[in-house]
């Protein structure tokens, strides 16, 4: 099975970026949107500044690391059921948390199955 490894960079993000609970239900948000089961959340907050937040999925991961003084939000999402859309998730994110801002996307391929 192949799936696709979503990586995003948003850049020129507002505030809300540094609020732990915004970040996590926009994820959540996302993820429940396209079918995904949450299990499990955790966050850390970094001194002076800055956040991750892991969402655990029962088809994978989201997380959400976050630069608020360079108003930089990185997102790295992968879903291993192939009937659920990462894209989407990203944008997703994008239009609650950076709407404004711009968002960079880069897809890796993955193959969960070994070669035949």
């Amino acid at each position: 099975m192949l799936m696709t490894h979503i990586l995003a960079e948003l850049y020129e993000c507002p505030e809300i970026i540094d609020d732990a609970k915004a970040l996590a239900e926009a994820a959540k948000t996302a993820a429940q949107s396209v079918g995904a089961t949450i299990v499990g959340e955790y966050e850390v907050r970094y001194v002076p500044h800055g956040l991750t937040i892991a969402i655990f999925l029962g088809e994978s991961h989201i997380v959400l690391t976050t630069w608020p003084e360079y108003h930089l939000l990185l997102v790295d999402i992968l879903l291993c059921n192939p009937d659920m859309d990462p894209r989407e998730v990203a944008e997703q994110i994008k239009t609650r948390v950076c709407p404004l801002g711009q968002m960079v996307v880069h897809e890796t391929p993955r193959r969960i199955a070994a070669r035949a």
